[in-house]
């Protein structure tokens, strides 16, 4: 058998070696709990961080749904004041449609013209546009030396050269 100061020398191996391990499991269950500290802490600063952002958020949006507010509002008062054009929209449409065709025509109003029916000597005194989206019109209100008023289409009229030469 053994002798004693061989299992003295075992039991103190066997001590050192139990007393190692334990020191060496708390120092990894330190690295662990040190560790969760430290991600608890970033994830506590984290959570501030969104925290934050998302009080900024409902700031913005607060602002948002008062200009919101404001703008409905706004297009609601603009509307009250449309309803009452609404109804002459075609009127402006013909409006504007005479006014961009007139511009490419030979004879303004207050022109002096000639009949080609008569050669009788008229005044251009109003450019008449009408239709709808398919087809359009295009006529001359003239007044005559009589002072009688006449509707004509543009090949009915030309413009009158003479009098354009004596005022030029």
């Amino acid at each position: 058998m053994s002798s004693i100061p061989d299992l003295k020398k075992a039991k103190i191996r066997l001590i050192l070696i139990i007393v190692s391990i334990t020191l060496f499991a708390s120092f990894i269950v330190y690295l662990l709990v040190r560790s969760i500290s430290n991600e608890g802490a970033l994830h506590k600063s984290q959570l501030d961080i969104m925290n934050e952002k998302l009080s900024n958020l409902s700031q913005n949006l607060g602002s948002l749904k008062g200009e919101y507010n404001r703008l409905n509002k706004d297009r609601d008062s603009i509307k009250t004041h449309l309803d009452y054009f609404w109804p002459m929209r075609s009127l402006v449409y013909n409006a504007k449609l005479r006014d961009q065709v007139g511009g490419a025509l030979e004879l303004k109003p207050g022109d002096m013209a000639l009949l080609k029916t008569d050669s009788s000597r008229v005044v251009v005194i109003e450019i008449k546009v009408g239709g709808n989206d398919l087809s359009y019109y295009l006529n001359y209100m003239v007044k005559t030396t009589k002072g009688e008023l006449l509707e004509v289409s543009p090949y009915e009229i030309m413009k009158d050269t003479v009098i354009d030469l004596k005022f030029n």
